[in-house]
């Protein structure tokens, strides 16, 4: 008897949670909560999902940075949205050094300037 098996990796966007400013692709975009599961599959088709992680990513260039699942629960119900502009800036701007960092505000406040 043959059985052909396998993974697959499978994105999707549970919920466009806030509006933010995306230092990627430099405009407020969408962000969202980006769910990929990864399913055991039988001849194909999907049968046992193994895992599952949470992201909050922005819907126009993909941007992402993981969630744990009481921040994402948090995220969806709606109560932490307050306080998701400073980790989405916080999380973009860590790996940059000064100059960087520097330079992308700068430009961000001449994108904006009602900020």
């Amino acid at each position: 008897m043959i059985f052909i098996y396998g993974w697959l990796k499978e994105k999707r966007l549970v919920k466009p949670v806030f509006n933010c400013y995306c230092y990627v692709c430099q405009r407020t975009e969408s962000w969202g909560v980006l769910r990929e599961t990864e399913w055991v599959t039988f001849f194909g088709m999907r049968t046992i999902p193994f895992l599952s992680k949470d992201a909050l990513a922005c819907t126009r260039c993909g941007d992402h940075t993981p969630l744990d699942k009481a921040h994402s629960a948090r995220l969806l119900r709606g109560d932490e949205q307050a306080k998701s502009e400073a980790f989405v800036e916080h999380y973009q701007l860590a790996s940059k050094n000064e100059v960087q960092r520097n330079f992308l505000l700068a430009t961000r406040a001449s994108r904006e300037p009602n900020r």
